[in-house]
């Protein structure tokens, strides 16, 4: 009996062991599931982060299109406002503006810089134009926004000693988009000075490409005055650079040309009669001092315009020069009848 309990038994201790086995086995493999089953989960807490950045980064990139899209639609809707020709009702405005809005503005917001921008130039005699009356000499680019704002107050200076016999082209300069007029093939008349305009280049950008090409003598003009000490090295050669009768000499514009940036004509001109508005202020006060500087050289004629209120107050304000001009000669040319007005036409 006793054999047979131990038989027993040992046979009992077999099963047991077997079981022990077979339980801790499974423990084993439900340890290395458990293991399997958080290593995942911990894989994907790691991975979160990344996805969540990158949701981030793919809202920004989305943000930042949705930016230039709306950009580049106002940006088009500037360049199709800017891009509608100037009317013949536009010019005559530009050109025949109110003696007694330029009085009123006078200097205007220029007074603060006339110091920085104009430059006499001193013990030089005036310069004396193709039919031999003062020469107002002009250089700048179709393509230049500086050139287009300046052209804007040259323009309505110079309506005030003659005329243009024809409307000047309009263009939206390529760079900057700001409208303006090319002087280009242009024809001027005036009994008082002689206007000599070149557009370097054409309207195009960023090819620039060559439009006319100064005479000998008007690249000496550019080398003297369009270079130290009347501007400084950096600016050498800059422009628009304008000499009138090369007593006074000046580059760039007199007002800021992003005023003018994006608008139409129509919208430029009500600025320009608004005495209140920013582009009236630069704009007719800069014409103003344009006018004064060329009332130097006329002799201070004609009278109406060179004795305003306007022109006036900002002729206090220019430096001086010392110009050297034969009398007699000046008087000879300021004496020429309507039928012997000079038309000026560069092709």
């Amino acid at each position: 009996m006793s054999k047979t309990r131990q038989n027993v038994t040992a046979t009992q201790r077999r099963s047991q062991r077997r079981k022990k086995r077979q339980s801790v086995q499974q423990a084993q493999q439900t340890q290395a599931h458990s293991q399997r089953t958080n290593g995942g989960r911990q894989q994907q807490k790691r991975r979160n982060p990344l996805l969540s950045w990158l949701g981030i980064a793919g809202g920004l990139l989305v943000l930042v299109i949705i930016v230039i899209v709306a950009a580049t639609w106002v940006s088009n809707q500037n360049n199709q406002k800017a891009a509608i020709p100037a009317t013949l009702s536009d010019f005559q405005q530009i050109t025949n503006v109110s003696p007694a809005l330029l009085n009123q503005i006078a200097g205007g917001s220029v007074d603060s810089d006339v110091a920085q921008i104009v430059k006499p130039v001193k013990s030089t005699p005036i310069l004396q134009g193709p039919a031999g009356k003062p020469e107002v000499f002009y250089m700048g680019g179709e393509f230049c926004p500086i050139c287009a704002a300046q052209r804007w107050a040259l323009t309505i200076a110079l309506s005030r000693f003659g005329t243009f016999e024809k409307p000047l082209a309009s263009i939206s300069s390529a760079e900057d988009n700001v409208p303006t007029f090319t002087y280009y093939k242009s024809s001027y008349k005036s009994n008082y000075i002689d206007f000599v305009p070149v557009e370097i280049y054409a309207n195009s950008s960023p090819n620039y490409v060559p439009l006319q090409k100064m005479t000998a003598a008007q690249q000496k003009i550019v080398n003297t005055y369009d270079a130290p000490p009347y501007v400084s090295s950096d600016n050498s050669g800059a422009f628009p650079f304008i000499s009138v009768g090369n007593q006074y000499v000046s580059t760039g514009t007199y007002y800021s040309p992003e005023l003018l940036i994006g608008q139409s004509y129509n919208q430029i001109i009500a600025a320009m009669k608004d005495p209140t508005s920013s582009t009236s202020t630069g704009m007719l006060g800069a014409a103003n001092y344009l006018t004064a500087e060329i009332c130097q050289i006329t002799q201070n004629q004609p009278g109406n315009v060179c004795n305003s209120d306007g022109v006036f107050h900002v002729s206090q304000k220019l430096p001086k020069t010392s110009a050297l001009v034969d009398p007699a000669t000046q008087l000879a040319a300021l004496a020429q009848p309507e039928a012997a007005w000079v038309e000026q036409k560069r092709s």
